[in-house]
């Protein structure tokens, strides 16, 4: 009767067979390395970043607007109420912006502590409450039946799912509705300001029309005269020596028309910019969840991040902040 041979050794070590390697390994090192989420956390301190310039870029518009009436007008009030309230409602999306680099740095210390059990999962549900909290979204009172369309139950029942994974994938899952959430209420407050924004600059614009009301009028009756006298079948000399003075009058509205429009021109340039910087973030906000998503994925098949969209939406909205800087 034969028997299999014993591993031969070599230095006194005993050499383990082929097929029993992948094994080995895999006590040694608990499970592969977790992805690496530094850039994650490094484009969420971008994007907070556009978010705070975002905010001033509104306020200015708005300061802008109130600036275009005579101090005492109704508008110049409302517009500086409005300012106000924006002030005050924008630092809470600030702590929200704040809460998001807070969760995303979270996430990468839970990546490099390489642990993907229970306490993964519990970790992450405590920092997912963290973004729940500093996007504005508080706990529902104990005891209540909130409707599931309610942010505040819908956010904190997946949280809960976070804190009862079993594994860092299952939590990363079940996170991701919340954190969907969480983005979908700040790209909805960047949409309310957006609406401001474009609001005070209709206000900003008609101050300034008002301000040349007469000599618009002035230069709509020489259009009107102008678009008559050449309607006729038949110019008389008269017709003609008129069209000549209204010519030379016309050429003298220059020296009102040209400043005036010229600040229009500036005020679209700057709303279009500042427009632009606005839905630059709020598709960052989105690029942000999506790269979440990535991470979940990421974790599960054992391989790198993709944050490459989330990367270059940030790097737009800061073109964007550098060409309003130079307005």
């Amino acid at each position: 009767m034969q028997f299999a041979r014993k591993p031969k050794t070599k230095a006194g070590f005993k050499i383990i067979p082929g097929a029993l390697i992948p094994a080995f390994f895999t006590l040694l090192t608990g499970c592969a390395a977790l992805p690496d989420l530094a850039p994650y956390r490094d484009a969420t301190l971008q994007l907070r970043s556009t978010v705070l310039v975002g905010g001033s870029a509104v306020q200015s518009g708005l300061d802008a607007a109130a600036g275009s009436y005579e101090a005492g007008d109704p508008a110049a009030k409302r517009i500086r109420e409005s300012s106000q309230k924006f002030a005050t409602e924008w630092r809470a999306r600030i702590a929200a912006a704040d809460s998001l680099v807070e969760y995303a740095d979270a996430l990468n210390d839970i990546a490099r502590s390489a642990t993907e059990g229970a306490g993964a999962a519990r970790s992450l549900a405590d920092s997912l409450g963290k973004l729940a909290s500093g996007a504005g979204i508080a706990p529902p009172p104990a005891g209540t039946v909130a409707a599931a369309a309610d942010a505040a139950a819908f956010v904190y029942a997946h949280i809960a799912a976070v804190r009862a994974a079993q594994s860092l994938d299952e939590a990363l899952q079940s996170a991701q509705p919340a954190v969907d959430r969480v983005a979908a209420l700040l790209t909805g407050d960047l949409q309310a300001s957006l609406n401001l924004l474009r609001a005070s600059h209709r206000l900003q614009r008609d101050a300034l029309v008002l301000k040349y009301n007469e000599e618009m009028g002035f230069l709509k009756a020489l259009t009107r005269e102008r678009k008559e006298i050449y309607g006729r079948s038949s110019l008389r000399p008269e017709d003609e020596q008129r069209l000549k003075k209204l010519s030379e009058m016309h050429e003298a509205t220059r020296e009102w028309r040209e400043p005036m429009e010229k600040a229009l021109a500036e005020m679209e340039s700057t709303l279009k910019i500042r427009v632009e910087l606005i839905k630059s973030t709020q598709t960052a906000v989105a690029e942000w969840a999506a790269a979440h998503r990535n991470i979940a994925a990421a974790v599960r098949e054992k391989r790198s991040v993709n944050v490459e969209a989330l990367v270059q939406a940030t790097l737009e909205a800061r073109e964007l902040v550098r060409r309003l800087k130079e307005l």
